[in-house]
């Protein structure tokens, strides 16, 4: 399935969002995808939980369930189930984010799609589960620019307003040092829920944001699904997170430079591409 590879934007972000992204951890972009492209994303998810529910199948061998539950379902792992999920984490535009942040060429770290529901007997605001993924001390400033080591950006396929269980986050804290107790910096949220942000964007839109950033998937008090599909995007010379290695058969079969995003190989060239990106454009270029 060789796929021609699209140009990714640099800058990809606009200064108002790399400086909303540098303060508050994270920072929301509007219609990132297509009507097209959230309905096809949207049919396949729903089918696989479907066939799931009447087979108890897999969509494909090196696919995992997360969950199975009526009220959170997610499969893991996504780039060789469906065309639709590979476009998604080889989008340019989620890309080309991914590597302004990082600060250089990036790899898939790991993919995800989930399907929502309200849960019964749902208490607040306890329930939320804020937590982080990786150690904040994994971030670095260079020419003057804040870069993470892990970043991910999350679409959601249902149109979110305030209530419907949009991602939770409290912000600034993916500059909270691991030291602090992190039910301290919770408790403190809580006492002041101005910090406490919910995404609320319509179909299509894209959460961008540091995975050292306290956040949780949010309370639906709506009767709404929440459908969302997730890329964790980190420097080549990572590992994929444990179960998200590319299936190699797959990988055989595309672009190299898709298969350099799925695969890391491109590791020993991330500082040249660092200097590439935060290198100021001549006046002539």
């Amino acid at each position: 399935m060789s796929q021609t590879v699209s140009i990714k934007p640099f800058p990809a972000l606009t200064p108002a969002q790399r400086l909303y992204l540098d303060i508050n951890g994270y920072v929301v972009i509007e219609n990132v995808l297509s009507k097209a492209e959230v309905d096809k994303l949207l049919d396949t998810i729903y089918k696989i939980e479907r066939v799931y529910r009447e087979t108890g199948a897999l969509p494909a061998a090196c696919s995992h369930f997360s969950s199975t539950k009526e009220d959170f379902f997610r499969i893991d792992n996504l780039p060789h189930i469906d065309l639709c999920f590979f476009e998604y984490v080889t989008h340019p535009r989620l890309v080309g984010m991914a590597e302004e942040i990082v600060g250089g060429t990036v790899r898939l770290e790991q993919s995800d799609a989930h399907i929502r529901r309200p849960v019964k007997h749902q208490t607040e605001p306890e329930s939320y589960g804020f937590h982080r993924g990786i150690n904040p001390g994994f971030s670095y400033i260079k020419n003057g620019l804040y870069h993470f080591t892990f970043v991910k950006t999350l679409t959601n396929l249902t149109d979110l307003e305030p209530g419907d269980g949009g991602t939770t986050v409290i912000a600034g804290t993916h500059k909270i040092s691991e030291d602090v107790d992190r039910n301290a910096i919770v408790k403190a949220a809580l006492d002041d829920p101005r910090i406490i942000h919910e995404v609320a964007a319509p179909a299509g839109s894209t959460l961008l944001f540091f995975e050292s950033l306290m956040h949780s998937s949010g309370i639906i008090r709506s009767n709404k699904d929440r459908v969302l599909i997730i890329a964790g995007y980190t420097p080549t010379m990572f590992q994929a997170w444990n179960g998200y290695d590319p299936d190699p058969v797959f990988v055989e079969d595309i672009a190299e430079d898709h298969r350099a995003l799925l695969t890391g190989s491109q590791k020993y060239g991330w500082e040249r591409k660092l200097r590439r990106l935060e290198t100021p454009a001549s006046p002539s270029e």
